[in-house]
């Protein structure tokens, strides 16, 4: 431990300290959908891959030094007073470190770049700054996340438990089934009810249900959105603005978060049961201009990138030829089409991205066949 402390002048090379990798992200699709018990279980099958989960509460940040064993990792380890164990060292996954950054107002992008001694100097005086209580969340003896000591944990574990219950006591349980899985920084479920399911279409079916959302590591907080999902390409839409969505941080009794979830559900499958029509409304609802209609999708969010990204789903799936600029200047489309066209490059995307891009397709989708 003493060479993270006081390393040797010749011993620590130039190189800056690396973060280990955060947990993997994976998406899923399931053309044959699970059951809830299946899906929840590959969740907590990624977990235990991911290594044994553990919480450290630590009562002031102070106590603690940032620097390396191998002097190649990011490492914490407690500073070894009289009479306290040291214990091992914890490597620092990426997230964590921009997690701890934040906690001692340093710009992580910049103290990643830096030779490791001047990071150990940077991140060492930043923890002497000020009194700072925090949680370490682990798996085996690396950091996932820094979070606050106010922070309730609302675990995948627990919450899929709690959501399963409340399946089986609003009546779902039979019916629901997992269409999507998310996995890593991430969770989320995405639950559809296909017997509902409404073709708005010929042979294109698009079914109603909810997205249990959460993190374990401070990023999203439990979320329950009502979403709509389209079989023939696989592509799920959020509502974007929602009465009924559930949001709810991590922070304060989770023994609340029961009964939240119990009320919460059928509620929110009742709205995404409504955005059906929307579906069927937008088939009908004509565009004179496709160029036009997708450079108007700026005002919902989406950047210049993924404009042209729409654009170029939009005019593959329309069968037409050359450049998207090109081929869909002066072309007819239909609101459906661009709707579908925004959900398409969402799946292309990490989860966060690709959740907040099915929210600006929803968010379409309302204003056009609202």
């Amino acid at each position: 431990m003493h060479a993270i402390l006081t390393p040797v002048r010749d011993a620590m090379p130039a190189a800056p300290l690396a973060a280990r990798p955060d947990q993997s992200e994976t998406w899923s699709n399931f053309s044959n959908p699970l059951s809830f018990e299946d899906a929840a279980s590959r969740v907590l099958d990624a977990h235990r891959h991911d290594g044994e989960r553990r919480d450290v509460a630590i009562a002031d940040l102070r106590g603690w030094a940032f620097g390396s064993v191998d002097h190649t990792t990011m490492q914490l380890v407690r500073i070894p007073f009289p009479g306290r164990a040291v214990g091992e060292p914890l490597a620092l996954r990426e997230h964590a470190f921009a997690q701890l950054c934040q906690k001692i107002q340093a710009p992580a992008p910049y103290i990643s770049r830096l030779p490791a001694k001047l990071q150990m100097a940077c991140v060492n005086v930043g923890l002497t700054q000020k009194a700072t209580p925090a949680l370490l969340r682990l798996a085996g003896t690396e950091v996932r996340a820094i979070l606050s000591d106010r922070y309730a944990a609302a675990d995948d574990a627990k919450l899929l438990d709690m959501v399963g219950d409340c399946l089986d006591r609003a009546g779902y349980s039979k019916d629901a089934r997992v269409r999507a899985v998310a996995t890593g920084p991430h969770t989320v479920l995405r639950i559809t009810l296909p017997g509902e399911g409404v073709a708005v279409k010929v042979g294109d079916v698009i079914e109603h249900g909810i997205d249990i959302g959460n993190s374990e590591l401070g990023l999203r907080s439990v979320q329950i959105t009502p979403i709509t999902y389209r079989l023939v390409c696989t592509n799920g839409m959020r509502a974007w603005k929602s009465e009924s969505a559930l949001r709810l941080r991590h922070i304060g009794d989770p023994d609340r978060l029961h009964e939240l979830v119990r009320d919460a559900l059928p509620i929110a499958f009742a709205e995404a049961r409504g955005d059906l029509e929307l579906w069927r409304r937008s088939v009908d609802r004509l565009v004179d201009d496709a160029l036009d209609e997708v450079e108007s999708l700026r005002a919902f969010g989406l950047g210049s990138g993924e404009v042209r990204a729409v654009g170029h789903e939009l005019a593959v799936a329309s069968g037409l030829d050359g450049s998207a600029q090109n081929a869909l200047a002066g072309a007819g489309s239909t609101v459906f089409d661009v709707a579908n066209a925004v959900t398409a490059v969402a799946r292309a995307r990490g989860t966060a991205a690709r959740l907040m891009l099915e929210e600006a397709g929803h968010q379409y989708l309302s204003r056009r066949a609202g």
